[in-house]
């Protein structure tokens, strides 16, 4: 005689028989130490660095400063010499204005020469005559200035 046949097996799990009882263990904490943790350091303990912001005002303060007398010194320097070249300029300019009168009556007379020859058959010209018939003076020319020294003035007239 055979008896019922066997449960499937989805079912047999199911049986109150083969299930395992649920019950709650017991849970294992973590805990600390022996003797306790270390104490946490919460407060800013940063090295002091540096100097302080009075110092550094100070230092740029005494910097500037020591610039600003370099800065001084040095344009008084330059505006010696600027000073001493032109007293140069100054002191050799009479040899600098004879020596250009000197080179255009040289130049005056040779163009002269040049003119009297191409101009010798015209009747009525008259040589080293100027062609403008106007009383136009040159600013320069009222200074008594020479064309030739107009450079060592740097100056606008």
């Amino acid at each position: 005689a055979r008896g019922p046949p066997p449960p499937p097996a989805c079912l047999a799990l199911r049986s109150p028989a083969l299930r395992m009882p649920l019950h709650q263990p017991t849970p294992v904490q973590d805990g600390p130490p022996p003797g306790g943790f270390k104490p946490i350091q919460y407060k800013r303990n940063l090295p002091k660095h540096g100097p302080s912001s009075l110092v550094m005002a100070f230092g740029t303060v005494a910097l500037f400063g020591f610039g600003m007398y370099k800065v001084i010194q040095a344009n008084r320097t330059r505006r010696g010499w600027a000073r001493e070249e032109k007293d140069i300029r100054l002191a050799i300019l009479p040899f600098l204005t004879a020596e250009s009168d000197l080179q255009q009556a040289h130049l005056k007379t040779k163009l002269n020469e040049k003119e009297a020859e191409l101009m010798k058959g015209v009747q009525g010209w008259e040589v080293g005559a100027s062609v403008y018939q106007s009383t136009y003076v040159k600013p320069m020319e009222l200074l008594a200035v020479p064309n030739s020294q107009k450079s060592i003035f740097k100056a606008h007239f």
